[in-house]
């Protein structure tokens, strides 16, 4: 998710487990904890192929494996630093939980974490929330800064922080009841629709859990869909996309390789000119709602293109794209405008 919310994350992991004895020292541990699968970034600054970069992050720095080594060196550096009488092994804990969740927490988003590196690189993706929910990380966040202000042994202050800890799980929870809930309407309609495919998945759209997105598809055809539950009486409407599998042979390379398997089933490709074609990552649904031109219904996809013998490619985006436009159309599809 956003580095806020594992900011946020880790730094109830640091409270959990050495809030009694460093008091707000602890939060700021977890937050430094919870924030460092995420310095993977720093790769994009010596390489600039973005799909290498797609590739690499939420590669080896979410690993679990990498979380049980790397807890071993930050336990030892943190014994030699701290004098308040800690226990190694709980040291060892607290990094590899404050790792380790942080991981976890990406794994319920879509983008897909490769939690078992080295063995393999499938990518765990629970697609129950957004990589953005203010509702899940405002009132996470607010309850421990107010338990902040209390002492460390102070009864109010493990109240307030519990508190947070206990109203995040509880809206995680929910969002995988509503992500049972929205699959099975999507499962129901491609039935009462007569649209046979082989594979269903259903998303968060960005910044909440009441808009979803539905990606459906066989090996000739792939759907997109949206379900809201605050417009629950609309009958779900499926856009389809022919695949064009047959074109992944023709433009076969290692980049276009990395985003076949990035995307996870859910693309398809789109001719658009002599030897050029255009890679659609749809595992997040529409940007656009109102469209069905897929240049402007999906905000980033590939060109791939034949050039001197070559298959190049370059990364392309919808240059006519709004964020206010975006946020008033997403708004108005959840039904709240």
């Amino acid at each position: 998710m956003d580095s806020l919310t594992q900011i946020v994350l880790g730094a109830a992991v640091g409270e959990v487990l050495l809030g009694k004895k460093l008091g707000n020292k602890a939060l700021l541990l977890g937050a430094i904890g919870g924030t460092l699968p995420d310095m993977d970034v720093l790769y994009n600054f010596f390489n600039d192929d973005p799909i290498r970069q797609l590739e690499v992050h939420r590669g080896y720095s979410h690993s679990m494996f990498t979380h049980l080594v790397l807890a071993i060196p930050l336990m030892w550096l943190s014994v030699k630093c701290s004098n308040k009488g800690i226990s190694k092994s709980r040291w060892y804990l607290f990094w590899f939980l404050a790792l380790f969740t942080h991981a976890l927490l990406d794994c319920c988003t879509t983008y897909g974490t490769q939690l078992l590196l080295p063995f393999t690189n499938y990518q765990v993706g629970f697609n129950n929330i957004s990589v953005i929910d203010p509702l899940y990380t405002i009132p996470f966040m607010l309850l421990l800064i107010v338990g902040m202000f209390f002492k460390r042994d102070s009864a109010t202050r493990s109240k307030f922080m519990m508190a947070g800890i206990v109203v995040s799980s509880i809206y995680m929870l929910l969002t995988f009841g509503l992500k049972y809930s929205v699959h099975q309407k999507f499962a129901n309609s491609l039935v009462e629709n007569n649209i046979q495919t082989t594979e269903l998945n259903s998303t968060p759209t960005i910044l909440n859990a009441i808009l979803w997105s539905g990606i459906a598809y066989s090996n000739d055809s792939i759907y997109t869909s949206e379900y809201s539950f605050l417009r629950s009486s609309e009958p779900i409407v499926w856009t389809g996309f022919p695949r064009n599998l047959q074109l992944l042979k023709e433009y076969d390379s290692p980049a276009l390789r990395t985003i076949t398997w990035f995307s996870d089933g859910n693309y398809f490709i789109y001719p658009t000119a002599k030897d050029t074609v255009l890679f659609f990552n749809i595992k997040w649904g529409r940007t656009r709602f109102d469209s069905n031109d897929p240049q402007k219904a999906f905000m980033f996809y590939w060109k791939f293109y034949k050039e001197n013998g070559q298959i190049r490619y370059s990364e392309m985006r919808d240059d006519n794209w709004s964020f206010s436009e975006a946020f008033d159309m997403l708004l108005t599809r959840i039904g709240i405008k």
